[in-house]
């Protein structure tokens, strides 16, 4: 039996992962505080930022009856090379993780909690996926930075759209890429 998904955030990425593997959750963004220690890790990073947005949902929806049965999922996606990368601030932000990245080897990991609304019992796990990037030049840069899609990507760039003529390989699960390693939490979707 699969339990109800209420997904703390407005992503549709990981909502079509979701929809994809045949769920339709409940979406209810969040804010959260978005902060990290000084020095934290690129795991420790997705998984406390995952959490924080978890957390922030359930505190909505604890209590209420119409939630009772749900599973709240939060997540965050981080890309790695050399520093964390989370959504460029502008297109000169977005031009320096771009040229940060190609021609080399970089790292994405995803976050993602799980609290269940009752209990209120919590899980945390992650994925990451080594993504190489081919040598493109400084006028690829700019005519991706002229379209929409860098903006609100970490890392300043999305795999599944137009950027992806730039993705040389990756080693790892392409969904988590993507922004919901749908692989490593599916045995927290359903009911044993």
């Amino acid at each position: 039996m699969k339990r109800t998904i209420i997904l703390a955030s407005k992503s549709p990425r990981r909502l079509d992962i979701l929809r994809s593997h045949g769920y339709e959750p409940v979406v209810l963004p969040v804010d959260a505080d978005e902060s990290l220690p000084e020095g934290i890790d690129m795991e420790s990073a997705v998984r406390l930022l995952a959490l924080k947005k978890a957390r922030a949902c359930f505190d909505i929806v604890s209590g209420k009856d119409e939630y009772s049965g749900c599973i709240i999922i939060g997540a965050d996606t981080i890309v790695y090379k050399d520093e964390i990368m989370g959504k460029p601030e502008d297109r000169q932000d977005a031009f320096r993780m771009l040229d940060a990245i190609r021609g080399t080897c970089h790292y994405v990991s995803t976050g993602v909690a799980f609290i269940y609304v009752d209990s209120g019992k919590e899980s945390v796990v992650n994925d990451v996926t080594a993504v190489y990037c081919r040598n493109y030049t400084d006028e690829d840069i700019e005519a991706y930075l002229d379209t929409d899609e860098p903006y609100d990507k970490a890392g300043a760039y999305a795999i599944q759209g137009i950027f992806g003529k730039h993705i040389d390989h990756i080693e790892g699960d392409y969904e988590n890429v993507v922004g919901l390693p749908f692989h490593v939490i599916d045995k927290y979707l359903t009911l044993v």
